[in-house]
């Protein structure tokens, strides 16, 4: 007891800092409740069903590359968004371009269509009013949708 009467004040302050820092922790959870989850939470169940290997990345780089109007073609993938940049040829028409996106979905079966959003951004390595252009295919749709064609003003 006399233990007690000597440090009251320390015993005082050391249950108010206590009591703080519960309570510090209780705002902090409310305010930040979704820390700790997975950075796109539950809409990348079921990817370990159809994750895409490198050899298929490789494979639609390859596939790109044959046709005679790419320079350069880029795959990656971003959560359930395939990326694909392509470089084309100076003198490549839009359409041309526009119709690179058949090789990427011809590299994909159709699992793979039915999960993966596709993302294509096409660009030149010159200045040029119509490109880049960007294209991009929602996995419950057949087609893409393309950016408005920027040299027919």
């Amino acid at each position: 007891m006399s233990f007690i009467r000597k440090n009251k004040f320390v015993i005082l302050a050391i249950g108010i800092f206590l009591i703080l820092v519960i309570l510090a922790f209780q705002i902090l959870s409310m305010f930040f409740q979704g820390e700790g989850t997975a950075l796109y939470g539950e809409r990348l169940d079921g990817i370990e069903e159809v994750k895409l290997s490198n050899s298929k990345l490789t494979k639609i780089e390859e596939s790109l590359k044959s046709d005679s109007a790419v320079k350069k073609a880029e795959v990656s993938v971003a959560g359930k968004i395939i990326e694909v940049i392509i470089t084309v040829q100076d003198d490549t028409s839009i359409d041309t371009a526009k119709g690179l996106n058949i090789k990427v979905l011809e590299s994909l079966n159709s699992k793979e269509k039915q999960f993966y959003d596709v993302q294509i951004f096409i660009k030149k390595d010159t200045e040029a009013s119509d490109f880049p252009i960007i294209g991009y295919k929602h996995h419950a749709k057949d087609t893409f949708s393309w950016t408005k064609d920027r040299g027919a003003e």
